[in-house]
């Protein structure tokens, strides 16, 4: 599937957590109807009941599982950034590995810890 496969469709987007924007499709192909969503619950509510599509980070999809919803990969588009962040006076025991989980699991590399 591609981004621009999935322009025909209405696409969902979070305006408030979401990495997608309209800006992701290029300006000549991008979706004809975009349903605002103001929560990851009412995103994933408007996927399942089939009103419309999402584009979202591989780890969504392992956060966030929902019945009615199938995450499929999308060819060709960037990476989006994840960042880390903790306060000054009170960093991670461990900072590296704390590092290499969150890439693996944002990577899809690997399943969350439980």
């Amino acid at each position: 599937m591609s981004l621009t496969e999935l322009a025909r469709y209405p696409v969902a987007i979070d305006k408030r957590t979401g990495t997608t924007t309209p800006e992701l499709w290029p300006p000549d192909a991008r979706p004809a109807a975009i349903r605002w969503t103001r929560t990851v619950d009412e995103w994933l509510t408007h996927i399942a009941a089939n009103q419309a599509v999402g584009v979202t980070a591989a780890a969504t999809a392992q956060q966030n599982p929902r019945p009615g919803v199938a995450y499929r990969p999308v060819r060709h588009v960037p990476p989006i950034p994840v960042s880390l962040a903790w306060w000054a006076d009170d960093p991670p025991a461990h900072p590296s590995e704390l590092v290499a989980t969150v890439r693996d699991v944002y990577t899809g590399l690997s399943a969350p810890p439980r």
